[in-house]
C-alpha cells in the first residue's frame, strides 16, 4: 500500500513539474515581448493591438516543435510492451503458412443429438493471411519511405498525343489539328 502510495505521489509531482513548464498563454507579457510586437506591427498601434500580437506571437509552441503530452504518453505506453511498428513488421516477416498455423481455432459449431459438441477448426486462409501481412506492411512504409515527389519527364518524344500550342506544335499545326486538317495519307500501289 505505501508503495502504491509513494508511485501515486511522484504521479501527482512529476504533473506538477509539467505544469510549470507549460507556456501561459494569458499571464502577463514582458516589456520585451511588447517591444516586439510593437516593431513587428510598424507605425503607431495601440495598447491593445499590441497586447494583442505580443500574446498571438508568444501562443503556443513553434512550428515543428513536438506536443509534450504526445510524447509523454508514448513514453508512458510504450512501458508496457514493444512499439506497434515492431508488431507490425513481426506480422509482415512471417510466413503466411505460420500465420495459418497459429490462427487456429477450436469452435463449437453445433451439437449433435447425443448432446455432443461438434468441434470445427477453424483457421485463416492463405489469401487472409497474405492480406494481413500486405496491410501491415502498407501500415508501416510509409515510415520507412517518406513519400517522394513523382518525377515528370518534361522532354518531348515526338508522338502526338499531348498538343500545347507554341511547345509541343506551332499554333498553325494546333488549328490544323482543332479543323481536321491532316497531311494525306499516301495510298499504296498493290
Amino acid at each position: 500500500m505505501k508503495a502504491q502510495l509513494d508511485q501515486a505521489r511522484s504521479l501527482v509531482q512529476a504533473e506538477e513539474v509539467h505544469e510549470a513548464e507549460q507556456v501561459d498563454l494569458f499571464g502577463t507579457v514582458s516589456a520585451e515581448e511588447m517591444v516586439e510586437a510593437r516593431e513587428a506591427l510598424g507605425g503607431d498601434p495601440g495598447h491593445m493591438a499590441v497586447l494583442r500580437e505580443a500574446r498571438r506571437r508568444r501562443g503556443g509552441r513553434p512550428k515543428g516543435a513536438r506536443n509534450k503530452r504526445n510524447d509523454d504518453f508514448a513514453r508512458y505506453i510504450l512501458q508496457f510492451g514493444q512499439h506497434p511498428a515492431i508488431t507490425l513488421m513481426q506480422i509482415q516477416a512471417t510466413p503466411p503458412e505460420v500465420l495459418i498455423e497459429a490462427s487456429k481455432q477450436p469452435k463449437v459449431h453445433s451439437f449433435r443429438k447425443d448432446g455432443t459438441p461438434n468441434i470445427v477448426v477453424e483457421r485463416m486462409s492463405y489469401a487472409e493471411a497474405a492480406a494481413l501481412r500486405a496491410r501491415c506492411a502498407e501500415t508501416v512504409l510509409p515510415y520507412l519511405e517518406g513519400k517522394k515527389p513523382i518525377a515528370v519527364d518534361m522532354n518531348f518524344s515526338g508522338l502526338s498525343d499531348l498538343v500545347i500550342a507554341g511547345v509541343t506544335h506551332s499554333n498553325a499545326q494546333v488549328q490544323n489539328i482543332v479543323d481536321g486538317d491532316f497531311l494525306p495519307v499516301p495510298e499504296d500501289d498493290e
